[in-house]
């Protein structure tokens, strides 16, 4: 049983659910500025594309379907931090954004082997 990608998915949801919330939440701490509507937009998008993502990593059938929920949850955090990456202004916190984003890019790439199964 694929446990570590439901486990995955749920975080995910959960994500989502608060960049819908509170999407402001991420822009200090990345060091992308304060709150804006452009802000606030990207994330409702990020939030949309990581709800689908942390659904179809909770709810997709082992074998194939997991397996793509899964790539997909790796591309999506690989090009978070490229994003985070060329747009945080402060160092620190781009560093942070980056191994925030690559360590979970890396947690869904440790789950696709067992997405399989």
């Amino acid at each position: 049983m694929p446990v570590p990608s439901r486990i995955l998915g749920l975080t995910t949801t959960a994500v989502a659910v608060l960049e819908f919330a509170r999407p402001d939440v991420w822009a200090g701490p990345a060091g992308l500025g304060g709150p804006s509507p452009a802000t606030r937009t990207w994330h409702h998008t990020l939030g949309a594309r990581d709800l689908v993502s942390g659904l179809a990593l909770t709810f997709a059938p082992a074998g194939p379907a997991l397996r793509a929920a899964t790539a997909f949850r790796i591309v999506a955090d690989l090009t978070d931090a490229f994003a985070f990456g060329i747009n945080s202004t402060d160092p620190a916190r781009k560093a942070k954004a980056l191994g925030v984003t690559l360590g979970y890019a890396a947690l869904a790439a440790l789950t696709f082997r067992r997405a399989g199964r």
